[in-house]
């Protein structure tokens, strides 16, 4: 697993995390038929079984990274939360 390397964020001064190398590297957002591709893989398992109860467990993917799916990364920065505590909520999501 890669070591966390904090950067300063220019727009606030907050604490950034750095992304992954294995993030995808295209542009998020981009109004292209991969990005709306990708979009669609991302959505399949949600979009085809209400609940996680009604998904097989023969269709539960092997690996699954939201920071890379058809080379677009679907997650945010990750910044440091000081002791609120919203760092149990962050890591949920």
């Amino acid at each position: 697993m890669d070591k966390i390397k904090w950067k300063e964020s220019e727009k606030d001064k907050k604490k950034v995390y750095a992304k992954s190398k294995l993030s995808g590297q295209k542009k998020f957002g981009e109004d292209t038929k991969e990005f709306k591709d990708s979009v669609l893989l991302a959505q399949s398992f949600g979009k085809k079984y209400n609940s996680i109860d009604d998904m097989p467990d023969t269709m539960v993917p092997e690996k699954w990274d939201f920071r890379n799916i058809k080379g677009y990364d679907y997650t945010g920065e990750l910044r440091d939360q000081g002791a609120c505590g919203s760092c149990f909520t962050m890591g949920f999501v």
